[in-house]
Order: C-alpha cells, then structure tokens, then sequence
C-alpha cells in the first residue's frame, strides 16, 4: 500500500484553532503533473500564461508536464528522476525527468542587455465581457503615440534581468518532462488514473494514486453572421469554470494600426485566466464574474470588437477543472508534534480549445471529412506592437 495522505481527504487535519498552528519542516521535495486536453484550429497556440508553442493538426491532444524540485542542490549534475506510470497511461513503463546539464542555458532565461527593441506602434483596443454591443467606456485604448514617451523603460533592463534570474531559480534543483531527451506526448485513449511513483537520487521516493483524468474536449463553435460574434461550446462534465480571450488586427500592428484583444472576463485586466486556477480560486472569480460559471455554454464577442479586428479574429478558451494534492507523512494528530513533511505532490487538470473568426465553419476546428488543404506559402509571424513576433500569425 501507498505511504501517502491526500490533502483532500485530511482537509479535517488542517483545521487548526488560531494560535495554535503546527510547527512544520519541509517539504524536502515537491512535485507538479499539469494534465492537459487541447483541441480546436490546428494553427492555434497554446495560451498558458501567454503565446506558446503551435498545436499540430485538428482534433484533440492530450499534453503532459512534470517536474520534480528538490529544496537543496543535487550532489549529481543534471538532475535525473522517473516518474513511473500504470500500462493504461500508454507512457511506457516510465518516463525520464531531466534538469539542465552543467553551463546549458535556456532561451527563456536568456537576457541580452544589449538587445535592442523597436519602438511600440499603433494602439490596442481592449474590449472585455459578454456583450453583444460594447457598453459605455469600451473600448479602452492604449495609443502608444500619445504615451509620455516612445523609448523603452528606464528601468526595463533590471526588470529582464529579475525575471531571468527567476527563471534561473525555477529550474535550480529541478527536473521535469518533456525534455531533450524525451518528450512524446500520450496519445487518445490514455489514462492517468491509478498509482504513479517518481523516484531520483536527490528527493524522497513521491507514490501516490490519482482519482481524476484527461478532461473532456472543449469544442468552441463560432458564428460571426450577425453583427456580434457568438461563441458555442459544449459543457465540460468536470470543469469548474471558463475563461474566453481573442485577438485580432495582428497584421496591422507592426506597422502602426490596432491590434484588437478581448477577454470574456468582467475585468480587462484579468489575465490570470490565461494559466492554471484552483478549483477555489475559479468560485472566488466567478463570483466577481471574471469567469463564466460551468453551467455557461455561450458568450458574445461585443459587434464593436469584431469591427475593429476586421472581422478576423484568434481566440483561445480555458476550461478549468479539478486539483488534487498530496503529503507525506500525514499531519500529527498531536498539534504539539513538529509536521516533518518529507514531500508534497500537485496534480492540476484544464482543457484549452483554440477557435477562429471570420473563416465559417472553419474557425471551429480542422477540415473534416478527409480534405486537405493546399500547402500555403510561408510567411514570417506577425510583430506586435512592441517589435515582438507573435507565434500563430502570419504577414
């Protein structure tokens, strides 16, 4: 049997009277499994956080990440661990959690103070809610010509060189898939469900059993007919809430014109709908109507939004689901016991789902019906204001 305690099931243990809270030690080492179910346009991005790699055809992907973190240094350099999984994941007996080897470099950590960055140009409009007009005080525009001043930040520099060095301490001690040495994603038909084992020569031996699983697809339908664009999807048995953005006007922005953004949220400024939110954190966020409640199944993109874009717009959906976490070794029941926790392990579930506008009934997702499509010309990804390409664009 498993030497492990759920933090769902001791939730009771954790209920401590004010002023007595137990002294703890640890963890000596965490461990993170982000389980993902994508699918939609097979030139969207995956969106966590912010613009990142390209999906590949239509239909739905199942996507894996895991790291491994030690709170000390690993007396061997890189770091090596396996997570071990049960024949029904289809992973293999297990795969290989790999840290950066001695003097490697990631591009992401990078920073060159010398770098220089083009100018920002034209304005964003920012439109935000479910709204078939935009109401008063949208949209929201940030004009870059009219802004005190057209050069970088003074302080932008140290600003890159903070979020390099935390960057640098995110993957100190750690290990993660997938890496350069593997990194084949789990095909359809693959689950998580069951007991899994990570073991390494720098952390504790982590064993636990996962009740949940690959979410369901999200499937987003688009009907811009009318003068607002209407989105569809399908509910999702286990999400806890959604989260819509689009964007539009990429291929103007580079040279001047608006760039269009949208987020289905109450507030504007709600970009943490983007990443991963707790089962907790989605009910305090419905509340302040910057998620849409599971029960939603539809939302408008306002008609002055679409205007603005073009009419062509690419948009990207978050459907948040379950969390389950894990200790070891359980809480004392003595609150005068030192809590020496040896480790904790999180595993967080979501669904994404990438859809377009103003292309009919193929802005929800891939050909169908075994066509193809003549291979189109390369072209180089769109600049967005800032000088910045912008991955899933093309000019």
């Amino acid at each position: 049997m498993y030497r492990f305690a759920s933090i769902a099931t001791l939730a009771a243990a954790f209920a401590v009277v004010p002023g007595s809270a137990q002294k703890t030690t640890g963890p000596k080492a965490t461990y993170a499994m982000d389980v993902q179910t994508m699918s939609g346009m097979g030139m969207g991005a995956m969106m966590g956080g912010g613009l990142g790699s390209l999906l590949g055809g239509g239909g739905d992907n199942y996507m894996l990440e895991l790291r491994l973190t030690s709170a000390t240094p690993s007396p061997v350099q890189p770091e090596k661990g396996d997570h071990f999984f049960q024949p029904q994941a289809k992973m293999g007996k297990s795969v290989p959690l790999l840290g950066d080897a001695p003097g490697t470099t990631k591009p992401d950590r990078d920073y060159d103070p010398n770098q220089t960055m083009e100018k920002p140009k034209g304005r964003i409009l920012m439109f935000w809610g479910c709204h078939a007009n935009a109401p008063k005080g949208q949209p929201f525009i940030i004009d870059f010509a009219k802004m005190p001043t057209a050069k970088m930040p003074a302080n932008m520099p140290q600003q890159m060189q903070r979020y390099e060095a935390q960057a640098k301490a995110r993957d100190a001690n750690a290990a993660w898939w997938p890496n350069g040495k593997s990194g084949k994603q789990p095909k359809s038909g693959s689950s998580l469900r069951g007991e899994h084992r990570i073991a390494s020569a720098f952390t504790p031996e982590i064993k636990f059993a996962l009740v949940n699983d690959y979410m369901a697809s999200l499937n987003v339908t688009t009907n811009d007919s009318g003068a607002p664009i209407l989105l569809n999807w399908n509910s999702v048995p286990t999400a806890t809430g959604y989260v819509a953005w689009a964007m539009g006007g990429m291929e103007r922005a580079g040279q001047g014109g608006d760039m269009v953004m949208w987020t289905s949220a109450n507030n504007r400024d709600f970009g943490e709908g983007m990443g991963w939110l707790s089962p907790a954190e989605v009910q305090r966020q419905i509340a302040a109507k910057n998620v849409m409640p599971p029960s939603q199944t539809s939302c408008q993109i306002p008609a002055e939004a679409k205007a603005a874009a073009g009419g062509m717009m690419f948009g990207s959906m978050n459907a948040f689901g379950p969390e389950e976490n894990f200790a070891f070794p359980p809480k004392p029941a003595d609150p005068k016991a030192v809590w020496n926790i040896e480790w904790t392990a999180k595993a967080r579930f979501r669904a994404f789902a990438s859809f377009m506008t103003g292309m009919g009934n193929a802005g929800a997702g891939s050909l169908g019906d075994g066509g193809t499509a003549p291979a189109p010309k390369k072209k180089k990804p769109c600049k967005g204001p800032l000088g910045i390409p912008i991955p899933g664009t093309e000019c």
